[in-house]
């Protein structure tokens, strides 16, 4: 069974309010594979492409927040 795709709650997303303060999303850093990005500090993290994203959860983890989830 497929383990589902990262989706980014964009209602609870708030770069600003991420460790270190400098806007840049830990959950980017996270993911090893590069699918979750974001375009610079304080924007609000993607995925890109979709159909690449396997489920693996580790943005979902490294998210202070909350704001990603795995579905």
């Amino acid at each position: 069974m497929p383990k589902g795709t990262a989706t980014v709650n964009y209602g609870v997303c708030r770069p600003a309010q991420c460790a270190p303060g400098d806007g840049v999303c830990p959950a980017v850093g996270a993911c090893t594979r590069g699918i979750l990005v974001q375009e610079g500090p304080y924007d609000e993290p993607f995925v890109f492409p979709v159909d690449m994203c396997q489920g693996c959860g580790d943005c979902a983890k490294a998210c202070v927040l909350w704001g990603i989830r795995i579905e």
